[in-house]
């Protein structure tokens, strides 16, 4: 069957002539990045086909600017998705609902299996990576896949192998990619069978037992837009999936066809210009500074080596004799000048305002990366909510300027990465059954992640600030109090600080609590009035002044209709 291709086309033919299309489109973009791997990180672009081999640093004198990237890498990290703490939760759109006991209960249960599947999965070391390249080039790339072992797998793609474009949301729904596989790996992915009816070469050589000889493999995700919606195979999937090899192979067959049932790409951003396909960076923003700075240290270093070893003169007469420059050496020579070897040239150079500048260029790279900002957060002591709120206060400028960049991760691949794979969890029967009250309910995604507190941090002063406000005016209008209702605030304040919902007792098991409550108390009250009325009512004795002092109080009041006076 053919799908998104027009009748005139194969398949491949419309894949190849969609990748033809895609690569102008990112072209512009490649010099820039060249420049950011050469002074930053080599390793992390690959726009030439060609095979695996060790990448060159020579550019890099002054590692600065590659280890604010680091820092900006792992505190993005540590501070949206550590392992080592929740960094979401589930609840609903409804208020009401997401304190109902079972709702919780199942919201926990799920949040729990997902963070087991996370743990369990690569996600953690490709959200490492991912950061990195957002950092670099604006978008990092991957494809979220199903895995019979861990459930789920991320395929952390090289940028410079993968092409992308985005639909009218920002979302990026079309990947193009390619890679080198050796011929053992080709054939252990896609099976014999299929790499002989496209490949007589691959056959041939696997036949022979030359396994490593390596081919170009592509492929192509994107929408399908021919299917027929009620069918469940694979290729009827609403994104398909397929492989090919390069065009100087020998037929013109698809490896694979398949799909996917959602979205597999998680594309975030880190800052995109009007309808691009392609993001800023602040590796961008920083390259300038990066590249003056290797200047500047290769100069410092060129003044130091003039002075320690400066350029020399000497007579022609020792030009074929031999001569040494090594400390406590001598060298003979007939001189009539009597002067031997001395410097061509003085070098006095004062590098104080060389290494000052140097210093003031390093900090600019450590603030084009937050390296300033995430290394605090690394040194704050715990993670309790109070050290968050003191991150706000004292860095809030920094946190108000990353806030647009962690609103794309969560958008961008966050959300996707969560929505994915509750789906591919439910589709395996490996989540709890829901409660009939979230039938047709969608579910909300709230992030709890160190900066995510840290961005919410200045509410809770806000409520802080307000509460302490009302009691204080309490102590002197003691009915001001109603004017705050308690229960709201300790459920906002405990969402806004990401306290676990099972420590949070729901409001209909409160409700029952205080009427429990309640109840204990007229019964007590009862039991009290009934202490002093029986004896009363027994003797005659002012029987009518403590009937009325009863029927003043509501336990009193209960006990008169329940003995039939009321």
């Amino acid at each position: 069957m053919t799908v998104n291709a027009p009748r005139f086309e194969t398949q491949i033919q419309y894949h190849r002539r969609r990748i033809e299309e895609l690569k102008p489109v990112r072209q512009p973009w490649e010099s820039e990045w060249q420049g950011i791997a050469e002074f930053i990180d080599p390793t992390r672009l690959r726009l030439t086909n060609r095979d695996e081999r060790s990448v060159s640093r020579k550019a890099i004198i002054d590692s600065s600017g590659t280890f604010a990237y680091r820092t900006l890498k792992s505190g993005m990290h540590s501070g949206l998705t550590s392992p080592a703490r929740p960094w979401f939760r589930l609840t609903t759109f409804d208020p009401d609902l997401k304190d109902f006991a079972p709702v919780k209960e199942y919201l926990a249960a799920v949040e729990q299996r997902m963070r087991e599947v996370f743990q369990g999965s690569n996600i953690y070391n490709a959200f490492h990576t991912g950061y990195g390249d957002l950092a670099l080039f604006g978008q990092p790339c991957g494809i979220l896949v199903d895995d019979d072992d861990s459930l789920i797998r991320m395929q952390q793609l090289l940028n410079g192998r993968f092409w992308i474009a985005r639909d009218e949301k920002g979302r990026a729904t079309t990947m193009y990619r390619q890679f080198r596989w050796s011929v053992q790996r080709i054939v252990s992915r896609f099976g014999y069978a299929a790499v002989s009816r496209v490949s007589n070469s691959i056959k041939t050589l696997y036949d022979n037992g030359k396994y490593d000889q390596i081919f170009d493999v592509w492929h192509a995700i994107e929408p399908r837009l021919q299917r027929e919606p009620g069918m469940i195979d694979k290729k009827n999937k609403p994104f398909l999936s397929n492989y090919w090899l390069d065009a100087t192979t020998d037929n013109n067959g698809l490896l694979e066809e398949s799909g996917f049932d959602e979205n597999p790409i998680i594309c975030p951003v880190w800052e995109l210009a009007g309808d691009d396909h392609y993001s800023t960076s602040p590796a961008q923003d920083a390259l300038g500074d990066v590249k003056m700075l290797q200047k500047e240290q290769g100069r410092k270093l060129e003044a130091i080596d003039k002075q320690v070893r400066p350029p020399m003169t000497g007579p022609t007469s020792l030009r074929n004799n031999p001569a040494s420059l090594l400390p406590g050496s001598v060298t003979y020579v007939d001189d009539p000048t009597g002067k031997g070897y001395r410097p061509a040239m003085e070098v006095n150079a004062n590098l104080q305002y060389l290494r000052e500048d140097i210093r003031d260029v390093q900090e600019r790279l450590r603030q084009f990366f937050y390296a300033d900002l995430f290394l605090m957060l690394t040194n704050m002591e715990g993670i309790q909510p109070r050290n968050t709120m003191e991150i706000a206060e004292r860095k809030e400028e920094k946190l108000l300027a990353l806030g647009p960049v962690l609103e794309n991760v969560y958008a961008g691949q966050l959300e996707p990465v969560i929505d994915r794979t509750f789906a591919i969890l439910n589709r395996r029967r490996e989540l709890p059954p829901p409660p009939r009250e979230l039938q047709n309910q969608d579910l909300k995604i709230e992030y709890i992640s160190i900066l995510a507190q840290a961005q919410k941090a200045v509410a809770t002063g806000a409520i802080e600030r307000f509460s302490g406000f009302v009691g204080q005016l309490a102590a002197v209008k003691p009915d001001v109090l109603d004017k705050l209702d308690a229960d709201e605030v300790a459920d906002q304040y405990g969402d806004m600080l990401g306290v676990p919902p099972s420590i949070i007792v729901p409001d209909d098991e409160v409700k029952k609590i205080r009427d429990g409550r309640a109840q204990k108390q007229k019964q007590a009250e009862q039991a009290q009035m009934m202490a002093t009325v029986a004896p009363a009512m027994k003797d005659g004795a002012d029987a009518a002044s403590v009937l009325a002092t009863a029927g003043q109080n509501p336990g009193g009041q209960a006990l008169l209709q329940q003995i039939g006076i009321g």
